[in-house]
């Protein structure tokens, strides 16, 4: 290894020691420092059981339906006989563009006690504030994450000609779902399980606005709770034990599925197998159901909210007022905005650049251990990461939005690093080549042949990054402090403090922007 081949190297996983390692050991630390008993003390706490029982419940409970639900709607838009299927691919993802806080507002309006379906129809959702209504937000959030896992799947893995050849047998076209193409997609659906599972445990928002007023807890929202309500010191290492048990959760969880996944190439065997059936009508209308009854509805219930005129008000044009606007703006909330937005842009620039490094490494040997790394860096749940920065930095940067962002770029690292590398390895090394052959400089060479395909994947890299970090809201929780508030950490507050109708506003200023970043990458990614 030359001496820059190393000191690049030596860069990269000094910065991940610096975001990742130090936060997480940080955080081990502090959890094992009272020992076993400590760590048994803090497990033998009735209300510490409860969450990390109602954590892998939910995560269960919520899997299995958005798991069968993802890889239903696979299969029926991408290999069924249906139209403007980029459309329907859209509006499964939609429940992805809302954030987690803003759906959860909005399933609130909509379908709880007095909600919008309630005013419609006379119909609302029968436990929304406790584990059902829960159980079900993060359902419809996990849906997608699904589809796209097995959409993948059936991109690269499945084998059209072995369906083909089943066919030809004699095998019905549920023998051969059955018998070739399910058995060809077990791991992209362990793999959509591993992400739906983690995204649950993952989850704050939807468990601290539906969760907490029926007194039901998870893992996130007890470290939130405790952060914020406990001044002992044996409850703080309280909290940083369950924490760092959402990271062992979470990996057992990952890794497993990872492994596994990679175990075997992808294959492909020819081309798509023909659509067949006279189901495409009936998947459009699924699909179209799903997104407004997950997304559109709950947003609409969010608008109306937002502009009437005080909470029990029929949300009807005479008691519409933008009164709710003006207040929500008061006080903390116009600089929280501005934080959010420099926040924001700050990880756009940032992550791309830590995403490139790692990508750009020369040799598989050395890239692949830390680009794991970087992708198991995301796995880690937001509040035990949160944790961990906070024991490892709170002292030198207390109270400073720096602590946010150094949140973002450790979680948000992957959104760089993922589609840099795969730019990068569709690249045919022989371009380089051909341009140095003809004459053109290094320099030269890099900015006309290698740069160019790598801008839109740093572009949709920071795109990425952009739009989470616009409306996180897990680790900014956790890590804010007088004068560093987000603009989601407000939206939370204001609701929290009864607010329903400047939290709505808020919610609905939040959803516009983001949209608009998500439509904007959806392009980019088109060209």
């Amino acid at each position: 290894m030359t001496t820059v081949r190393r000191g690049w190297w030596l860069l990269v996983a000094a910065l991940l020691a610096a975001l990742v390692a130090v936060p997480l050991g940080a955080l081990l630390r502090e959890a094992v420092g009272g020992g076993a008993g400590g760590v048994a003390r803090a497990f033998g706490t009735p209300y510490v059981r409860t969450a990390v029982w109602h954590t892998v419940v939910l995560g269960v409970v919520v899997t299995a339906p958005a798991v069968a639900a993802g890889v239903a709607l696979a299969l029926a838009v991408e290999r069924g006989s249906v139209r403007h299927r980029g459309r329907l691919r859209l509006l499964i993802a939609a429940p992805l563009v809302v954030p987690d806080l803003v759906l959860g507002l909005g399933w609130t309006e909509a379908y709880g006690p007095a909600g919008l379906a309630d005013r419609l129809a006379g119909l609302a959702l029968p436990g929304l504030y406790g584990p059902v209504g829960i159980a079900a937000v993060l359902a419809a959030h996990g849906v997608p994450l699904a589809y796209l896992a097995v959409a993948a799947g059936l991109a690269t893995r499945a084998e059209p000609d072995l369906v083909r050849a089943a066919r030809a047998a004699g095998a019905s076209a549920w023998v051969a779902l059955r018998t070739v193409t399910l058995p060809l997609l077990r791991m992209s659906i362990v793999a959509a399980a591993a992400l739906v599972f983690v995204s649950v445990v993952n989850a704050f928002a939807i468990p601290q606005l539906l969760g907490t007023p029926a007194g039901f807890g998870t893992m996130s929202t007890v470290v939130y709770s405790d952060l914020a309500f406990a001044a002992d010191p044996e409850a703080f290492r309280e909290l940083t034990v369950v924490a760092l048990a959402m990271v062992a959760l979470a990996l057992l969880a990952v890794g497993p599925a990872d492994l596994w996944a990679g175990a075997r190439p992808a294959v492909r065997t020819g081309p798509e197998a023909a659509a067949a059936g006279r189901a495409g009508r009936a998947t459009a209308a699924v699909v179209y159901a799903y997104a407004t009854l997950a997304v559109g509805l709950p947003l609409v219930a969010v608008a109306l909210a937002a502009v009437t005129a005080a909470p029990g008000l029929p949300p009807v044009p005479a008691n519409w007022t933008l009164a709710n606007f003006d207040a929500a703006f008061a006080g903390v909330t116009g600089p929280a905005l501005a934080r959010t937005l420099w926040l924001a842009a700050a990880a756009a620039v940032l992550v791309p650049l830590l995403g490139a490094a790692v990508a750009g490494l020369p040799g598989r040997a050395t890239r692949g251990p830390l680009g794991t790394a970087v992708v198991l860096a995301f796995a880690i749940p937001g509040s035990a990461l949160a944790v961990g920065i906070l024991i490892g930095y709170g002292r030198l940067l207390a109270g400073s939005a720096a602590l946010i962002l150094l949140a973002y770029l450790a979680k948000f690292w992957v959104f760089g690093h993922r589609p840099v590398q795969a730019a990068l390895d569709r690249l045919p090394p022989d371009l380089p080549r051909a341009a140095r052959a003809s004459g053109a400089g290094p320099v030269t060479a890099l900015r006309t042949v290698t740069l160019p395909p790598l801008a839109t994947a740093a572009a949709i890299g920071g795109g990425l990054a952009f739009l989470y970090a616009s409306h996180e809201l897990t680790m900014s929780t956790i890590l804010y402090g007088p004068g560093s508030e987000t603009f989601a950490v407000v939206i939370l507050n204001q609701r929290e403090l009864g607010g329903v109708g400047t939290s709505a506003a808020l919610a609905l200023v939040q959803t516009g922007p983001v949209a608009l970043v998500a439509a904007g990458l959806v392009r980019w990614g088109r060209r």
